[in-house]
């Protein structure tokens, strides 16, 4: 009889947890994000979480077809009126004040579950039903930390800031990339807060073999550098018969190229290209400002060392191996490459790319996958007005 019991209460136990198992499988979860305009680390972080979650619907403010490479424009995706106005982010950026109003029409339906979005700052806003659970992974506030504003962004700068940080108020959780950004969020936000490092597409840059590499030249990211840093960096290298090489968007750089075919400038090229140039130069220079070192670790990832802008953001990911600073002048950047002639080849090229290891996409994926099964076994009703001061 007692046997008989057991048998019962196993049997009901494993229904349980097959019914447990079957709603988990049919949970709806949505992806939401300021926008869908160009390709870069940002929307890779969209499409890295439609490869988990291959079902999801992407909810945007703006979304320009075809403009994307990749897997998101084979995806279901609504966007708000806003993309039919909006050429580009910086376009978007001008317009900022037009941004609570398209977010407050797009409505995620209330079938959905959980909705993970990605945010500069504005998606948060997009409105949802009260019960559905919302985590907001905050990547950077890019329309808010602007350097060149125009007036209409100053004039609703103070209104489009209150808004934002209202609107990521109403997430049950905030995802932050590092911990600079983290304390950021604590000064308004008193919901949980946690540190979750952002993918690296770590595959397209391997750690290839030495044999055969002479690691002659330097290669030299375009974006960051002026025509005039550019003009004494050139110079200085040509004078010691340093070879050297830019890739990266260089159309301000037009002016010094020798006509259209100057083999000193690559361009923007894809990562088939851009590994190999990386993996066999001598080291990056790097003086981009951005909100992930995504070019960094590309060379790091190839065991690579670095001379980059000094950055107490881009430090906090990396560290300092492999990596010499420099307030970005042409002046150090010359004294920062006599430094590395003498060092670049006695960097472990394994440790350097340990370095990128961290941001692996499948950590990233894993990460997330723990962190959303967490949230979903919790009932927790959220009431935004409670984490907001």
């Amino acid at each position: 009889m007692i046997s008989h019991q057991k048998l019962l209460l196993k049997k009901g136990s494993e229904e349980l947890l097959s019914s447990l198992n079957l709603y988990r499988c049919n949970l709806n979860i949505a992806l939401s994000c300021d926008d869908l305009l160009i390709r870069d680390h940002y929307t890779e972080i969209v499409e890295t979480l439609g490869m988990v979650y291959e079902d999801s619907t992407i909810y945007t403010l703006v979304h320009k077809e075809k403009a994307m490479l990749g897997t998101i424009e084979l995806r279901k995706i609504r966007s708000t009126y806003l993309s039919h106005k909006i050429k580009d982010r910086e376009h978007l950026a001008k317009n900022s004040f037009l941004i609570p109003n398209a977010a407050s029409n797009l409505f995620i339906p209330c079938s959905v579950d959980l909705i993970i979005n990605i945010s500069n700052g504005m998606s948060s806003g997009i409105r949802k039903c009260e019960n559905t659970k919302l985590i907001t992974y905050f990547y950077d506030h890019y329309y808010l930390n602007r350097k060149d504003k125009v007036l209409r962004e100053k004039i609703f700068k103070s209104y489009i800031t209150k808004w934002s940080k209202a609107a990521l108020c109403m997430s049950d959780e905030i995802w932050v990339p590092n911990e600079s950004v983290k304390k950021y969020v604590e000064t308004f936000y008193e919901g949980p807060v946690s540190i979750v490092a952002p993918p690296f597409n770590i595959s397209d840059y391997p750690l290839t073999p030495k044999e055969g590499k002479e690691f002659d030249y330097y290669a030299i990211n375009a974006k960051g550098v002026d025509e005039n840093c550019a003009n004494e960096l050139i110079s200085f290298l040509d004078q010691y018969n340093m070879k050297y090489v830019f890739f990266g968007e260089d159309a301000h750089l037009d002016e010094i190229k020798l006509g259209e075919e100057d083999p000193r400038f690559m361009g923007v090229r894809c990562s088939g290209e851009l590994a190999p140039m990386l993996g066999n130069a001598r080291a990056l220079i790097d003086i981009s400002e951005t909100a992930f070192p995504e070019d960094i670790l590309k060379a790091l990832s190839s065991g690579r060392p670095v001379i980059a802008k000094d950055s107490e953001l881009f430090k906090s990911y990396l560290g300092e191996f492999g990596l010499i600073w420099t307030n970005g002048s042409s002046s150090e950047l010359i004294d920062a490459i006599k430094d590395m002639n003498n060092l670049y080849h006695t960097y472990d090229r394994r440790k350097l790319y340990n370095i990128a290891t961290n941001f692996h996409d499948i950590k990233f994926k894993s990460d997330v996958k723990r962190r959303v099964d967490h949230i979903l076994s919790n009932d927790h009703v959220h009431n935004g007005a409670d984490c907001c001061n």
